[in-house]
């Protein structure tokens, strides 16, 4: 498979991206991004981040994998480029990814920042935290915190983050999960607001950001 990118052949204003939505997952991740990602449409107005744990290198296969089953581009991200609308970015195995906002006027830019974790392997465990709290901090209500199936606890302060700061936070239910430790964690802490199973997930994303867009117009 060739490697998929992240092109855009759309305008400046149209890049920017409304909405952001930071996706974390574990064991059986990859087979429940396959249902929901491939559900988003085209003209989606949000950035997406995906943080899969996976071993070093297959984060790379996985974009691809994704990129011939999805409707948005996805890729594989390097470090200072630039966070766009309608695109699905697969952050590195052996990185963790922050969002930063780099203008404000006359059209705010956001870019992503990947920290190396060959010399920091403390850091690991922390890799959705860190993708959800950056997130939050920038795009605050307008962020999207899901968890998917998987073990540990990664995630859990970024949804409290995420919840904190108004946005909606999604955890997959036990039934349709692999292993639901990783989701279980951040509903046990109260942080998640909605608890769905795997088919119902896409279709609330959609609904909350054209349910909103659609309110503000008004």
């Amino acid at each position: 498979m060739a490697d998929s990118k992240c092109l855009s052949t759309q305008k400046p204003s149209q890049d920017v991206p409304e909405w952001i939505i930071v996706i974390g997952s574990g064991a059986g991740g990859p087979q429940a991004l396959s249902q929901i990602l491939p559900e988003l449409p085209v003209d989606i107005p949000a950035a997406v981040i995906v943080v899969q744990y996976m071993r070093p290198g297959f984060t790379r296969v996985l974009a691809n994998h994704l990129q011939e089953l999805c409707r948005l581009p996805v890729c594989e991200p390097e470090d200072g480029q630039a966070l766009l609308s309608s695109k699905i970015v697969v952050c590195p195995s052996n990185a963790r990814l922050n969002v930063a906002r780099v203008s404000f006027s006359p059209i705010p830019a956001y870019c992503i920042h990947l920290e190396d974790l060959n010399d920091n392997p403390e850091l690991r465990d922390s890799r959705i935290d860190s993708a959800m709290i950056s997130a939050s901090e920038v795009f605050g209500s307008r962020t999207i915190g899901v968890l998917l199936t998987g073990l540990g606890s990664d995630g859990r302060e970024g949804m409290r983050a995420i919840r904190e700061a108004g946005g909606l936070t999604i955890a997959q239910d036990q039934a349709t999960s692999v292993v639901h430790a990783l989701p279980s964690a951040s509903i046990e802490a109260g942080v998640v607001q909605e608890i769905l199973p795997l088919w119902s997930i896409a279709e609330r994303i959609i609904e909350t950001i054209r349910g909103q867009d659609n309110a503000a117009a008004a």
